[in-house]
């Protein structure tokens, strides 16, 4: 659909495969707790328009928790201040919105793993 070569392709579908059975990652996906989850969700950092690659919320115990995911095909994304920066700012502008709630911010990277955005 996005017109990337078959081999290219093909690497894409397995992460993404590797994502969604990762049992870490499953309940941005799916179960009893998730609440709400959008993909490519617009939002305003700083003034500036920007998009959250994937934004779940979860009801928890001790209430809702937001998460703000930030896709990475890179090992280690959490390495580059770039990258934090970019998903600290998501994280700031949802809290912003999202007074009476937790939110939390995290990187899934290279081999479907999950990085949470040191706080």
């Amino acid at each position: 659909e996005v017109g990337l070569p078959a081999v290219q392709a093909a690497g894409v579908a397995a992460e993404a495969a590797a994502i969604l059975a990762a049992p870490e990652l499953r309940r941005f996906f799916a179960g009893p707790g998730l609440a709400w989850a959008d993909n490519e969700v617009p939002i305003v950092v700083d003034g500036e328009p920007a998009r959250i690659d994937r934004l779940v919320a979860i009801d928890e115990p001790a209430g809702r928790t937001w998460w703000v995911l930030d896709y990475k095909l890179e090992a280690a994304p959490e390495q580059r201040a770039s990258s934090r920066a970019q998903l600290a700012g998501y994280v700031r502008a949802l809290r912003a919105l999202q007074t009476a709630d937790r939110v939390c911010g995290a990187f899934i990277a290279a081999g479907a793993r999950l990085v949470p955005l040191e706080a």
